[in-house]
């Protein structure tokens, strides 16, 4: 078994990633009282990821990688900041039509063992269309469940009878704007303090949970051939004061358990 390379950054947190599949395995991150913890969950897409990458350089805060097979090749640039930042880059081609998945890590900010249904998420998506659909248009999420774009806690929203029975989301979110690297979701856990921002430039992105995880899901990248995709992610993990949640729903503690 390939051994983690691991990024370490000015704030004390570490992030393990592994050499053989390129996902992330853990990430410990300090809560509003310093106190480390690793906030990564079992990932759901562990499953999927593309086996056989290779080190083609590493550093303390800094990983590139590489995965050449017949008529692929791809590149991932690691890049961990002192502000808590995980900056992803993925450059790939082919030789023909391929489909890629992108890292994508599962959260749980209060550490692993503990419930999400707390977390609270804010996404700037005003279309959604349950994941794995291929046909129908994306529906508008005003006056539903799924209209995050006031923050509300996961688990209050999988209460709706839209989600009854549902042990999470498993959806596709179209975002508004699109084509230049900015924040499209928060996720705030108000136990440990921490905040999860994603930023992305793509127009979309499939959101994932269960009990324990809340994964913030690029889209797949599709290559033509001979032709180079290229994307950009970032990933930031900071804290905030419990007076700073903005939460437009109660926190049902019931959920959490």
């Amino acid at each position: 078994m390939t051994a983690p390379h691991v990024l370490r950054n000015g704030r004390g947190m570490r992030v393990a990633v592994s050499g053989h599949d390129a996902g992330l395995q853990s990430w410990w991150a300090p809560d509003r009282y310093g106190r480390m913890a690793d906030v990564l969950a079992v990932s759901p897409h562990a499953a999927h990821r593309q086996a056989g990458w290779q080190c083609e350089d590493a550093a303390d805060a800094s990983l590139r990688l590489r995965l050449s097979r017949e008529g692929l090749y791809v590149r991932l640039h690691y890049q961990l900041s002192d502000d808590g930042s995980l900056r992803i880059e993925c450059e790939a081609v082919a030789d023909s039509v391929f489909c890629i998945g992108l890292p994508a890590p599962s959260f749980n900010l209060q550490g692993r063992g503990a419930g999400v249904g707390d977390h609270v998420l804010r996404l700037a998506a005003d279309r959604y269309r349950p994941g794995g659909a291929a046909q129908g248009g994306p529906h508008d999420v005003a006056g539903s469940a799924f209209d995050f774009r006031q923050p509300a806690p996961l688990g209050a929203r999988l209460a709706w009878p839209a989600l009854a029975g549902q042990e999470g989301f498993r959806h596709d979110f179209f975002l508004a704007g699109g084509g230049r690297l900015q924040e499209a979701a928060r996720v705030a856990d108000p136990a440990s303090g921490r905040v999860l921002r994603y930023s992305s430039a793509q127009a979309g992105l499939q959101l994932r949970s269960d009990a324990r995880g809340i994964c913030l899901a690029a889209q797949d990248l599709e290559l033509q051939p001979g032709r180079a995709a290229r994307v950009t992610l970032l990933y930031r993990l900071g804290v905030q004061d419990i007076d700073a949640f903005d939460i437009s729903e109660p926190i049902s503690m019931a959920l959490n358990k």
